[in-house]
């Protein structure tokens, strides 16, 4: 018998769709202690002719504390009326780049370039140190078929 996906990656956390402007929203922290990886990804829908950042940052479990880590942030995204709608960004984060900071937590955020942004989401799967992914994932979850 075949495992399912959700049975090896959950989700542990998210960004609801929201509209990002110049200031930098951020998912739920993740406790890579727990999870061996984790995979953020960035939806954009229809946004305005802004740059988009999108990093990950190792963190204290509050979330405070965040610091950029070196080498896991996507390319910015240029300004352009069109250009960067409907796209998605995707970073990998595995629990040994979290070594040098001496912290097993990570976010991530995303941020434009002015204030008009646009819409965006994010979700962030890992795959669970032990155990089915499933009970690692957010209370959020309300169904898996």
């Amino acid at each position: 018998m075949q495992s399912k996906i959700s049975e090896a990656v959950a989700i542990v956390g998210t960004l609801d769709p929201v509209t990002v402007v110049n200031t930098e929203v951020f998912t739920d922290v993740v406790d890579l202690g727990a999870n061996r990886q984790a995979c953020a990804v960035l939806m954009i829908g229809n946004i305005a002719a802004e740059t988009v950042d999108f990093k990950c940052y190792s963190c204290d479990s509050d979330g405070n504390n965040a610091a950029a880590i070196t080498g896991l942030a996507a390319t910015q995204l240029a300004a352009h009326a069109t250009a960067n709608d409907g796209k998605q960004l995707v970073i990998n984060v595995r629990d040994g780049a979290l070594l040098a900071s001496g912290k097993q937590h990570v976010k991530f955020g995303v941020v434009t370039g002015n204030s008009s942004g646009g819409p965006c989401a994010i979700i962030v799967l890992a795959t669970p140190r032990q155990g089915l992914a499933s009970a690692n994932d957010l209370s959020s979850v309300a169904e898996i078929i």
